[in-house]
Order: structure tokens, then C-alpha cells, then sequence
């Protein structure tokens, strides 16, 4: 047996035994935590083990799947690809792509001959040219040329392409196609997306209409270019695919051709239908522009909101973001009614929905998150809401508190008016100057937290709307404005319903009947955050920071059963800064040690 002796020893550390049973208190810090700036402003789930989100799952847009972390990525296998695989791809340029690389080599370097050979005339004479095709003379004919030459050089190119493995001497792969398309779609700004969606509804959408399942196995089995079961793809799909036939050709036409007509009515009819019904829409409403033209009812009023959305795009006005609601109000309620049974009309088959003017993600990315946020701004030009006949069809429209309203107080709501109500901004000694600090990209809830109000147990008694004492909510919206809280906003304060886009705010506080704190609590914030215990040497807590506004889901503010510092303070910060003499109320602990032993300085 191998005996050390008493020397070799290893001193502090066989004592404990190994590293990794080392208890809670000798851990120590190993680099200074984040500032409270930087940490990550979420909540907690009840068991404490992950962190729960606030963002509203857009449910009208997409169906059982909340895109707010897919928004950034452009194609869908990057949307479902696990957020472990998405932090191992490597960030790198475009060019260094395998198929970048050949795109550049191919295709780049060839159009860019078109460019040192050329002045600046010559250059603004082809464009010219190009402009009017049917007047351009000979004497230009040369400078043409070499453009169809370069083209055709081009088009030889691209169709040398061929995907497959790269140590089998193919360019590229069909996946880093892919996660190039990605990339460059990312990077397009609204414009290039607009003129990508245009490009994929008149060229590509119709050939993917008329294709079946057949002949996109069949497709992607040509493109991959996997060479083992070639013959046998050709012979299981190969003649079962219509790609090619002239009868595919036939149908991709025909779509083709109704898709453009589509784009013919949007960009030349659409402006006088816009010009009519913006001029005076009260003799031009939607429904008789569709009787005058003759086209669809709703192509008329989604072509209404498009180009309301591009006017005020292109003269950098603020668009009124209610119009898609209040042109679409029967289909709004229809939606409203659809989720309160747990269905969904929403989806469209394929076949109806030739041109989505909706899916522009820039555009209605706002248009989504404040699609409640504020009625202040409805312009009323005609009577907007002439779709609402009955009781029930005021009720989904605007809420499920109009009712009750509606009884209380029935001055309050006219025709055509709104249950919620504006509050004023409470006045701030620095006048307008702070003004943008109320702004915020969230709709922020504040609930009353008191002796009467915020307990549990009494939730159906201080939601009660015929209680004088009711709990109040106030509503802080994207705008700085302040509103009330509708009923369905309150009842998710309580159990967080998965739609409600706001961010919860209650005093940090005890948040039971029985331990309801008195005010001595709030002479410190109780410091739980990391740093506070780093720079004050106490143990690590095994516990997650406390945000201040998580709200609702413990039944005590405390995690996990400690005890909460309340009427004992560690150290007390003094309320007011200047002057130096107004101390805090309660101080226990000297800030500074009262004996030296030795004074550098020493007092005379």
C-alpha cells in the first residue's frame, strides 16, 4: 500500500474532499457579475428551473407556433432548426460560402465586365436605350452586343450548377445554397423584399401550384445529385412526375398570367380606387368601388390598406394602424369568436390566396404588436364601424367589458364608442424633457397593491366592476399614454393567459393574506441580486435574480423559503442624497468603522 507521510499531505484540500462536493458557502466569484443593466429581463417559471416569455404569439398570423425568436431567420429549416445548432453555425462572409464563392467566381465576375470599359456616356446612352426598345437606332447596336454576349456567358453558367458533395468534386452543396439564401434574404431591406415576394408570386408560385408532392421528391432527388439510386429513382418517380409536359407548362401559364393581372389591378387600378375612396369615402365605400370594377370585395379592401400602408411609408408619415381592423371588421369578429371556441378559420387554402399583401414582415410587425394598443388615433371618416348590428357584435369587437359598461354607465358609450378610456399623464416636475422616458416597445400593466386589494383569494370580489373598491389597473402603451385596463387585460394579471402581449408590474412585496408586510420593508431595496452579494462577501444565493416586475406566480415574494430581511436591514442607503445631513431613517449598521488603529491622517 502506498502511504503518504504527514509532509505530502495536500493541506486544504483533501480536507473537504474533492471539488465537487464543495458546499454552497465556499463558493466563490470568479469574474464580477453583469451590471443590473445587463442581465436578461425575464421571468421565472414557478418551479424556478426556466425563464418564461412575455412575447404575444402573434396567434392570428401563424398558427400553433409563436415566431418571436424565428423573426430574424428568412427560411423555414432556419425557423425549426434548435437553438443549439443555430449558435455552432459559423458567422462568415458571404463570399466564403462554397457557394457564394462560385457565384462569385461564375457570376459576379462576369456582369462586373460590363462596368470599367464603359464612360459615364456611354453608360447613360444604354440606359436609354434600354429605357425605349423600340426606338433604340444601329449606331448602338454594338454596346448591346456585348450585354446579350455577357448574358448568354451568364446563363451557360448557371446552368453548369450542380449540387453534391464537395470532395466529389461538385462546387457546392444544396444546403449551402441554402444557408446562403438565407443570409441574403436576411439582409434585404423592405424594398428587396417587396421586389423578392413580387418575383416569387409571378414566377416561381405558379409552377409550385400546379406541381405535386411527386414532383418535388423527383426535383429535389435531381438536384442533390445523389448518384447511388439514380436508376432507381428514375424508375420508381421519374414517370410519374408531369414536370415538363406540356400540359404542366399549359396550367403554369394560364397562372401566371391571372397572377400578373392580379399585380396589373393592385398597381394601376389600385391608385383610383384609393384616390376615390380616400377623397370621400362616405360615397365611395368598399363595397361599391367593388360593384363599380367589378372586382372582389376583399382584393378591394385589401388593396385600400396597401396602399394607405405605401403612402404613408413613402411620405414617412405614421400610418393609422386601426385601418386593417376597421376595414376587415366582419372578419375581425369572425377571428375574435373563432379563438373564444378554440377554432380557426384563418387559413386559407392555397388556391385562395394568390397574393398576400399581409406577410410583409417589416410592415406589419408594428401594425401586430400595437394592434390593441391605442384608440386615440382612429380618424372617424365615415361611421367606421357601420358593420356592428348587434349586442354581441359590440361585445367581440371591442372586448368583453362593453356590457358591463353598457349598463353602468350608458352615456359613456355612444354608437360608436370605446369601453377603455384615456387617462392624463401625471404631471412631472420637469415638464415635457421626460417625456420620451414613457415610451417603451411593451404595453406595460401596473395593478394596485394595498392592504384591501391584491390578495388572491378575494380575485373575484376586486375585479367586480360594481365595486367601489375595486383593484385598478393602469395600462402604459407603446406611446406613453395611459389607458384603463379591459376586462380580459385584468383577468390575465391573474392567470397568465398566453396572448396577453404585456409586461406585469407589482411592487416587490410579501403576497399572501397572512404576511402582509408593513411599510418599514421599503426603507431599502432588499438587495437579492448577485452583485450585492459579491461586493458584500456573503454566499452565493441558489436562488434566480428577482426582477421587479415579476409579478403574480409565488405565492410569497420570497423564493424557496427564505426568509425575507424585513425588519432587519444589513445596511440602509439614505433616502435623499444632498445635503450630506439627512440620514435614513433606521441605521444599523455604520457604513464606515468608528476606531482606527493606525490613522494616516491622524485628527488633531
Amino acid at each position: 500500500m502506498l502511504r503518504r507521510s504527514a509532509l505530502a499531505r495536500r493541506y486544504p484540500f483533501t480536507k473537504r474532499g474533492p471539488r465537487e462536493r464543495k458546499s454552497w458557502k465556499h463558493h466563490v466569484l470568479t469574474e464580477p457579475p453583469k451590471p443590473v443593466e445587463w442581465r436578461d429581463p425575464k421571468v421565472w417559471t414557478k418551479d424556478l428551473s426556466q425563464m418564461k416569455s412575455f412575447d404575444a404569439p402573434q396567434w392570428d398570423l401563424w398558427l400553433n407556433r409563436s415566431r418571436s425568436q424565428d423573426m430574424d431567420e428568412a427560411l423555414q429549416p432556419f425557423m425549426d432548426m434548435p437553438q443549439s445548432l443555430k449558435d455552432r453555425r459559423y458567422d462568415i462572409p458571404w463570399w466564403a460560402n462554397p457557394f457564394g464563392a462560385w457565384y462569385l467566381q461564375n457570376v459576379l465576375s462576369v456582369e462586373l465586365m460590363k462596368l470599367p470599359g464603359r464612360t459615364n456616356a456611354e453608360k447613360i446612352a444604354i440606359y436609354r436605350g434600354r429605357k425605349r426598345p423600340a426606338t433604340w437606332d444601329k449606331s448602338k447596336e454594338g454596346l448591346m452586343d456585348d450585354e446579350v454576349l455577357l448574358k448568354q456567358i451568364v446563363k451557360e453558367r448557371w446552368r453548369t450548377l450542380e449540387f453534391g458533395d464537395r470532395d466529389a468534386g461538385y462546387p457546392c452543396t444544396f444546403s449551402d445554397y441554402i444557408q446562403f439564401l438565407n443570409e441574403w434574404f436576411k439582409s434585404l431591406d423592405e424594398e428587396g423584399l417587396q421586389r423578392l415576394r413580387e418575383h416569387f408570386d409571378r414566377k416561381i408560385r405558379p409552377l409550385l401550384a400546379v406541381m405535386t408532392h411527386v414532383d418535388l421528391m423527383w426535383l429535389e432527388a435531381l438536384t442533390q445529385n445523389s448518384v447511388q439510386n439514380k436508376e432507381q429513382l428514375e424508375r420508381r418517380i421519374g414517370f410519374q412526375t408531369s414536370l415538363g409536359t406540356p400540359e404542366f407548362f399549359d396550367m403554369s401559364k394560364r397562372l401566371r398570367y391571372e397572377i400578373n393581372e392580379d399585380y396589373k389591378v393592385r398597381d394601376e387600378l389600385g391608385p383610383e380606387l384609393f384616390a376615390l375612396w380616400s377623397k370621400a369615402p362616405e360615397r365611395w365605400p368598399p363595397e361599391r368601388l367593388a360593384k363599380m370594377y367589378g372586382l372582389d370585395f376583399t382584393l378591394v379592401r385589401k388593396i385600400l390598406v396597401w396602399h394607405h400602408f405605401k403612402a404613408c411609408y413613402d411620405a414617412c408619415v405614421e400610418p393609422d394602424w386601426t385601418l386593417p381592423k376597421r376595414l376587415f371588421a366582419l372578419e375581425w369578429i369572425r377571428d375574435v369568436r373563432a379563438r373564444k371556441q378554440g377554432l380557426f378559420y384563418g387559413k386559407l387554402r392555397f388556391a385562395e390566396q394568390k397574393i398576400t399583401f399581409y406577410s410583409d414582415k417589416f410592415l406589419f410587425r408594428d401594425l401586430v404588436n400595437r394592434r390593441e394598443a391605442s384608440y386615440a388615433n382612429v380618424w372617424e371618416m365615415d361611421d367606421p364601424y357601420r358593420f356592428l348590428q348587434t349586442e354581441q357584435d359590440y361585445e367581440d369587437y371591442w372586448g368583453d367589458n362593453y356590457d358591463v359598461y353598457r349598463r353602468m354607465f350608458p352615456e359613456m358609450i355612444g354608437k360608436s364608442g370605446e369601453p377603455v378610456q384615456q387617462y392624463s399623464q401625471m404631471p412631472v416636475w420637469a415638464g415635457p424633457h421626460r417625456d420620451h422616458a414613457n415610451k417603451s416597445e411593451h404595453n406595460w400593466m401596473f395593478a394596485e397593491i394595498g392592504v384591501n386589494v391584491g390578495h388572491e383569494p378575494l380575485k373575484k370580489l376586486e375585479l367586480d366592476p360594481t365595486n367601489e373598491k375595486r383593484r385598478r389597473f393602469v395600462i402604459r402603451q407603446p406611446d406613453g399614454s395611459l389607458r384603463s385596463a379591459k376586462m380580459s387585460e385584468m383577468r390575465a394579471w391573474y392567470w397568465k393567459e398566453e396572448w396577453a402581449d404585456f409586461r406585469f408590474w407589482a411592487p416587490h412585496m410579501e403576497w399572501g393574506v397572512e404576511n402582509t408586510p408593513s411599510m418599514e420593508q421599503y426603507q431599502e431595496h432588499v438587495p437579492d441580486t448577485p452583485d450585492a452579494d459579491y461586493r458584500k462577501q456573503r454566499r452565493i444565493q441558489s436562488r434566480p435574480v428577482k426582477w421587479f416586475y415579476e409579478s403574480h406566480y409565488s405565492r410569497s415574494g420570497s423564493f424557496a423559503g427564505f426568509q425575507p430581511l424585513r425588519f432587519m436591514q444589513r445596511r440602509t442607503q439614505r433616502e435623499v442624497r444632498w445635503p450630506d445631513v439627512i440620514n435614513a431613517a433606521v441605521q444599523i449598521e455604520k457604513s464606515k468603522p468608528s476606531s482606527y488603529v493606525f490613522k494616516a491622517i491622524p485628527e488633531i
